[in-house]
C-alpha cells in the first residue's frame, strides 16, 4: 500500500531568500488573507497539504523550497532502492551489430500534473505607480483600486500643447456674458436653489416676525390657539432652516453645513458670516445666482417687524410677571418694619414649612430669628407626620397642583407658598388692615 505523506512548515526561511518576499509569494500561492500569514509563520506546526504520495511530495518540496520556504515530509522519503542487474545468458559469438543511425536528443517529458495553487509560474512583482503597494502583476491596485496601466501612460504622456493665438484676436472675442439670474427665491419650501446676503437677511426677518405672531397667536388663544400655533412654527423651522441651506449654497457648500448654525454660540457666529461673506459670482453645482431683493422690500421687511414687537409689547406688557423682591435686599423696602409694627407675638400664629436643605429656608429662619419673630418650623423631609399635615393644608387651600417652592409660611391659617415677603406676610397679621 503505498504511503501517504504530509508537507509540514515551521516557519523557517532558508538562506539567502528574504522573508518578506517568501511570505508574499505563499500568501499568493495559498490564496489566503494577509492575517493568515501570522499563524504560517508563528514558527509552530503548520501543515500546508496532507494525503501526497511520494512523487506528489517531491514536486510540493521543490516548488517550496524555490520561494524560500524549508520544509519537511512526514513521513519522511524512502530513498529509492536501485534494481539488480540481470544475469547476462551466456551465448555463442555475437554476430557483428547493424550500424545504428546517431542518436538523437530526447526531451524529457514533464511529470504528472501538479497542483495548480503550487504549479504557477514564478511570481512577477509589481509597485503601482500611484500608492507605491507592490504586488503581483495586475490590472487594478489592490490598495488604491487605480488602472496602473492607464495611469502610468498619462504620466508618461507629454501635456497637449497649447494652441497661441494672436493678441489681436484675443482682443477682439467678446466677454463672457453674464449668468442669468434666477428667481429670488424668498418665497416656497423647497431645497434646490440659492440667494445671496440681502434676501437671506429679509428671509430671517420674515421667519422671526411670523414666529413672533404664531407666539402670539398661542398666548392669546391659549390651548385652541396651540395646534395652529403649533403647526406654524413647525413651518417656520423649515423656511428657516431652507433660508440658510439656500445661503450656503450660494457659497458653494452642501446645506448639511446648516446644522453648525443649531449649535449654541457656534451657531450666531455662523449666522453673522453668512451676513457679510459674498456668494459665488456664477452658477454652480446649484442654479445661476439669486435676484436679490429691492431695498424697499429689505426696509418693508425691517418696519413689518418693529410693529410686531410694538404691537406684542403693548399686548403683553402689562401681564409680565414682575421680579420678586429678594429679602433683606440693601436699599429696598421689604416690609420689615410694617411688619414689626403689626405683628402681635401673643395672637398671630406662624408656621414655617421648610426643607433641611432649603438655602431660602436658612435664610428666612435667620431673618425670624433677628426679628424676633415666634414661629413653628416643621421640617417636611424629616418629618412624615409634618409632610402629610402640608398635603393635607394644600389640598384645602386649591395649591395641591403644581411645583410649590420652599419655604411655605402658614399666617393665621392662610398658607403663603414660595418664600413669601415680609410684606406680604403682613398682610395676614391679626391687627393688619393695609400695609
Amino acid at each position: 500500500m503505498p504511503s501517504v505523506h504530509s508537507i509540514l512548515f515551521f516557519g523557517e526561511i532558508l538562506p539567502g531568500h528574504d522573508a518578506i518576499s517568501c511570505r508574499r509569494q505563499l500568501q499568493v500561492l495559498l490564496k489566503c488573507q494577509p492575517e493568515t500569514m501570522d499563524s504560517v509563520f508563528s514558527g509552530t506546526r503548520v501543515s500546508l497539504r496532507r494525503g501526497l504520495n511520494e512523487t506528489e511530495a517531491l514536486r510540493y518540496q521543490a516548488r517550496l523550497e524555490a520561494i524560500g520556504l524549508r520544509i519537511m515530509i512526514e513521513p519522511p522519503l524512502t530513498p529509492p532502492v536501485a534494481p539488480e542487474p540481470e544475469p547476462t545468458p551466456v551465448r555463442g559469438p555475437t554476430p557483428p551489430l547493424a550500424p545504428q543511425p546517431a542518436p538523437q536528443a530526447v526531451r524529457e517529458t514533464a511529470p504528472g500534473p501538479v497542483p495548480a495553487a503550487l504549479a504557477a509560474a514564478p511570481i512577477d512583482l509589481m509597485v503601482c505607480p500611484a500608492c507605491g503597494e507592490e504586488q503581483p502583476r495586475r490590472t487594478l491596485c489592490r490598495a488604491c483600486s487605480i488602472d496602473m496601466p492607464r495611469f502610468a501612460a498619462s504620466r508618461a504622456a507629454p501635456p497637449p500643447a497649447k494652441a497661441e493665438s494672436p493678441a489681436v484676436t484675443h482682443m477682439l472675442t467678446p466677454a463672457e456674458p453674464p449668468s442669468e439670474l434666477a428667481d429670488s427665491g424668498i418665497v416656497g419650501l423647497g431645497f434646490r436653489g440659492r440667494f445671496g446676503r440681502r434676501n437671506f437677511l429679509l428671509t430671517g426677518l420674515l421667519t422671526f416676525g411670523g414666529s413672533l405672531a404664531l407666539a402670539i397667536l398661542i398666548f392669546t388663544l391659549g390651548i385652541p390657539g396651540m395646534l395652529i400655533g403649533g403647526l406654524g412654527l413647525l413651518l417656520m423651522f423649515i423656511y428657516g432652516t431652507r433660508c440658510t441651506v439656500f445661503r450656503l449654497h450660494d457659497l458653494g457648500l452642501s446645506g448639511w453645513w446648516t446644522l453648525v448654525t443649531w449649535i449654541p454660540y457656534l451657531g450666531g457666529v455662523a449666522a453673522l458670516l453668512l451676513l457679510v461673506v459674498p456668494g459665488e459670482k456664477r452658477s454652480n453645482a446649484w442654479g445661476e445666482p439669486a435676484r436679490p431683493v429691492s431695498v424697499v422690500g429689505l426696509l418693508g421687511g425691517l418696519a413689518l417687524i418693529g410693529a410686531a414687537i410694538f404691537f406684542a409689547i403693548s399686548l403683553f406688557g402689562t401681564q409680565l410677571p414682575s421680579i420678586p423682591e429678594l429679602p433683606n435686599m440693601p436699599g429696598k423696602d421689604t416690609g420689615r418694619a410694617a411688619f414689626t409694627q403689626h405683628y402681635d407675638a401673643s395672637r398671630d400664629r406662624i408656621v414655617m414649612y421648610s426643607l433641611s436643605t432649603c438655602g431660602f429656608c436658612a435664610e428666612k429662619r435667620q431673618q425670624f430669628d433677628s426679628m424676633g419673630v415666634r414661629y413653628v418650623e416643621l421640617v417636611i423631609d424629616e418629618d412624615p407626620a409634618a409632610e402629610a399635615r402640608l398635603n393635607l393644608r394644600l389640598r384645602e387651600a386649591g395649591l395641591g397642583n403644581g411645583a410649590i417652592g420652599t419655604p411655605i409660611i402658614e399666617v393665621n391659617g392662610t398658607l403663603l407658598p414660595n418664600n413669601p415677603s415680609l410684606g406680604e406676610i403682613g398682610l395676614h397679621l391679626s391687627r393688619a388692615t393695609k400695609i
